[in-house]
């Protein structure tokens, strides 16, 4: 019985040094942390060894987002500027999540590219 609950207690151990490892090597978003979301919950199917995840693309991120009129339609306020990143002016709702979304690092922001100043009026931080 010992035994057991020693193995338990050690499997535990190991598990969360695991987590915390993977949290550091692979940081997740502040709103994404606090919902707790794991590795699986992006990178279904994808096996156990997050080191070989592939990125999920438009279908994972809107898997759980939705669609991306619906992000359009949330930041509908902005089309009175002109300045809906979900509804650009450019490109529609048709931009890949990516181009400005990162999970596991710090996002960029494409329209930066060219509306440096204006973008700062605009939005907040790209989360």
């Amino acid at each position: 019985m010992i035994k057991r609950v020693l193995c338990l207690l050690f499997c535990l151990a190991c598990a969360g040094f695991a987590s915390d490892e993977l949290s550091v090597k692979y940081p997740l978003k502040p709103h994404h942390e606090h919902l707790a979301l794991g590795c699986a919950d992006c990178h279904e199917n994808q096996g156990d060894e997050p080191s070989k995840f592939k990125a999920i693309g438009d279908k994972g991120c809107l898997s759980c987002h939705k669609s991306k009129k619906l992000l359009a339609k949330r930041l509908e306020f902005m089309d009175v500027l002109k300045a809906n990143p979900h509804n650009s002016v450019h490109d529609g709702p048709t931009l890949y999540c990516d181009e400005c979304h990162n999970e596991h690092k710090e996002s960029t922001n494409m329209c930066l590219e060219c509306h440096e100043h204006e973008v700062k009026e605009w939005m907040g931080v790209t989360p």
